[in-house]
């Protein structure tokens, strides 16, 4: 009973209420989806935008994403290039054509057409991206281009290889009838064996007697044309060399013929290149696509690759 009349006693008091600023703080829930969307957004945004500090070297350097090597930009653009000159080129053969066919309105159209073609396939993609469904208007208006690129560059290829065909078989033709000309003057040539000039049958039939004189007068018809007969073969020779020597048939299906080792027909060989030469041009636009997407590709902006984000991790950590 001492002991316990001795003991201290502590007298239970309340706890006081916490100032405002102090005490345990609590979590208030979002009362929304929205601002808890919004809550976490911030939150991804700090922590991306926090620095990396490394203890080695004492310097503070936030977290960047590579964007590319330097290799990486100079092959989009130099695969930008090469699909803005596919456009230009078949820009001007759809001008051409178009100028000529239609007049002015006509080529203005088929410009519109090509600058169609050309940023269409990189919007597609940008839309495609996004999910927005513009991108089926967008796929539209690239086929209407396509379209009507596609009729004016057959029209001008048409047209170009008709005339180069043409002049190809104008100028063989010339040289074969050329050469079947000299061929014929050759063999009258050399039909002829009287070998004395002129002059000098002139003076033997001055003194010969009248029995010898028919035989004279044709030997000097037959000097004499054997003259006219040498310096026609002789123009004739300049003239050929002049000529162009032209064969008909196609030199690349020859070629690839030789190569290969097995014959290629002109006709098909023929059909390729059109539709190399309708095609190309119209590969402008996805060559430029192609070059967008090389130049965005890698990392998204603001973070760092997954090996050099593990070593900034592992020296902060050391």
């Amino acid at each position: 009973m001492s002991d316990l009349a001795d003991a201290t006693v502590t007298p239970l008091r309340p706890s006081p209420s916490p100032q405002p600023g102090e005490g345990v703080s609590r979590t208030v829930k979002d009362r929304t989806a929205t601002e808890r969307k919004r809550r976490s957004r911030a939150n991804k945004r700090k922590r991306r935008d926090t620095p990396v500090t490394t203890p080695r070297h004492g310097v503070t350097a936030p977290v960047t994403g590579t964007a590319g090597s330097i290799g990486r930009y100079v092959a989009a653009g130099l695969l930008g290039a090469v699909g803005i000159g596919l456009s230009a080129i078949g820009m001007v053969e759809t001008a051409s054509y178009s100028l000529a066919v239609g007049g002015f309105l006509f080529c203005a159209l088929a410009m519109a057409a090509d600058v169609l073609t050309l940023v269409m396939p990189a919007t597609i993609g940008a839309l495609w991206r996004k999910r927005s469904t513009a991108v089926v208007l967008a796929g539209l208006l690239w086929c209407a281009g396509v379209a009507v690129t596609v009729v004016n560059i057959a029209g001008y290829v048409g047209e170009h290889i008709e005339q180069y065909q043409v002049a190809r078989e104008t100028r063989a033709t010339e040289r074969s009838v050329a050469l079947e000309r000299l061929a014929r003057l050759r063999d009258e040539r050399q039909a002829i064996a009287e070998t004395r000039p002129p002059p000098a049958i002139l003076a033997a039939m001055s003194g010969a007697r009248r029995s010898e004189q028919p035989a004279l007068r044709e030997a000097l018809a037959m000097a004499r044309w054997r003259d006219a007969l040498d310096l026609e073969l002789s123009a004739f020779e300049k003239r050929l060399i002049e000529i162009p020597q032209v064969a008909t048939a196609d030199a690349s299906a020859a070629v690839l013929s030789e190569i290969g080792g097995t014959a290629i027909s002109e006709v098909e060989l023929r059909r390729f290149r059109l539709a190399l030469l309708l095609g190309l041009p119209l590969c402008g636009g996805l060559v430029l696509s192609l070059a967008f997407a090389l130049a965005t590709a890698g990392v998204r902006p603001g973070r760092a690759d997954p090996p050099r984000r593990r070593l900034c991790d592992e020296k902060a950590a050391g």
